[in-house]
């Protein structure tokens, strides 16, 4: 393997002597066991060290599978730290190591995790040239979408078009862009042909999919500054509600207009009225199968709004450990003493009553990138300490250290 790109991490990386004995005590009999880097670390987190460990464990490790699943997670904390080109070199280094395993299933996966974090990384060619490789349609086409998703993010509107013109169901392709647009930096929204949009979307009819889009488009123009014709593509949508049969369909019509509008930075005043709207229909889906989808449209707004123990509740709603999981990854909640609340707590319980040390901390990740992604820190060093295999740990470390200083 060629370290180059971490070598500076490396010598200048400090890890605490003082938890090293123990951890060493630990990993006697057992090769995957947390090794010393990653528990020395845990003990005295910063970013210098968590992103050491992980290289540590990387060079140490003997499967190709393993180095490069960390060394994504290596990539995705150096774009969160302002280094783009350092990432790319690393999310090279990590499908280098997918290819030396010579399994097409393996290498489709990681293409799939890669594609889109060159697209994040500002390098939308290479994304799409890689994504050429992925020989099942739908897979490939999600990709797409996902590379499209990092563009928008990022604010190259273009790129994002580009990327899902090469997407083959183009009647699917055409309502990415407007579910994705809500959550575009508003500087990057004046380029957008509205008109056009809802142009395109009424080829379609389906009254679902077009009271989605006109919200879709109420969200970009307010973005844009544009409070009369954001409140007319309301309208439109209002006149279109009462076309959706039955409470499942309605309950998804207004929390999909609720997430919209929450992903699009719209005022409180605003998300307030859409969710008195919601809640006049979520409770009469009961515990149907649109209720989780409900549930994760509807639970981050309320968490955000203030009503986190009704967020809490919802978990409810799912069924298996991996959809709640999910679930608390969307959520930001505020961390307790130890960093996690009572029912994340009773969450990781139950993961932890999961047969197989690898399938609890694959739950367990999750549950680190939902806590990561929230700004929370102690929350995701609390779940770091429980993973069990050194790889996973190394990983977990990644992941939270762009929150270490």
């Amino acid at each position: 393997m060629k370290f180059a790109v971490f070598a500076g991490l490396l010598a200048t990386a400090s890890i605490p002597l003082s938890a090293q004995n123990s951890a060493i005590t630990q990993s006697i009999g057992d090769e995957h066991a947390p090794n010393e880097y990653t528990l020395a670390c845990i003990e005295a987190p910063t970013q210098d060290c968590a992103l050491s460990a992980a290289l540590q464990t990387v060079i140490a490790e003997e499967f190709g599978l393993e180095r490069s699943k960390i060394l994504i997670s290596v990539a995705k904390a150096m774009l969160a730290t302002g280094k783009p080109e350092d990432a790319k070199q690393t999310l090279m280094l990590a499908l280098d190591e997918a290819r030396s395993v010579n399994l097409s299933l393996v290498l489709q996966g990681k293409i799939t995790e890669v594609a889109p974090l060159l697209a994040r990384a500002g390098d939308t060619a290479s994304a799409l040239a890689l994504i050429e490789e992925l020989n099942i349609r739908h897979v490939r086409e999600d990709t797409l979408i996902e590379v499209a998703r990092e563009s928008v993010l990022a604010g190259r509107i273009s790129d994002a078009t580009v990327a899902l013109s090469q997407m083959q169901n183009q009647q699917r392709a055409t309502w990415q862009l407007p579910r994705l647009l809500p959550s575009a930096p508003a500087e990057a929204l004046g380029i957008i042909d509205l008109a056009a949009l809802e142009e395109d979307m009424r080829e379609v009819d389906r009254s679902s999919l077009l009271y989605g889009g006109l919200i879709q488009l109420s969200v970009v123009a307010d973005k844009r500054g544009e409070s009369e014709l954001a409140a007319e593509y309301r309208a439109k949508a209002d006149t279109l509600f009462e076309d959706l049969v039955g409470a499942g369909a309605r309950a998804l019509a207004v929390a999909f207009r609720l997430k919209a509008q929450f992903d699009g930075g719209a005022s409180e005043d605003l998300l307030r009225e859409s969710y008195t709207l919601v809640q006049q229909y979520a409770d009469a889906v009961g515990t149907g199968s649109v209720a989780p989808t409900v549930a994760r449209n509807i639970g981050p707004v309320e968490a955000q709004l203030g009503d986190v123990d009704a967020a809490l509740a919802r978990i409810e709603t799912f069924e298996e450990l991996k959809e709640k999981a999910d679930y608390f990854a969307l959520l930001v909640t505020p961390d307790s003493v130890d960093g996690l609340s009572a029912p994340q707590a009773e969450l990781l319980t139950q993961i932890e009553q999961v047969e197989g040390r690898y399938e609890r901390d694959l739950l367990k990740l999750r549950l680190v990138e939902g806590a990561v992604a929230n700004g929370a820190a102690v929350r995701a060093l609390a779940v770091v300490s429980r993973l069990e295999d050194d790889d996973n740990q190394a990983q977990g470390l990644a992941l939270v250290a762009p929150l270490l200083r």
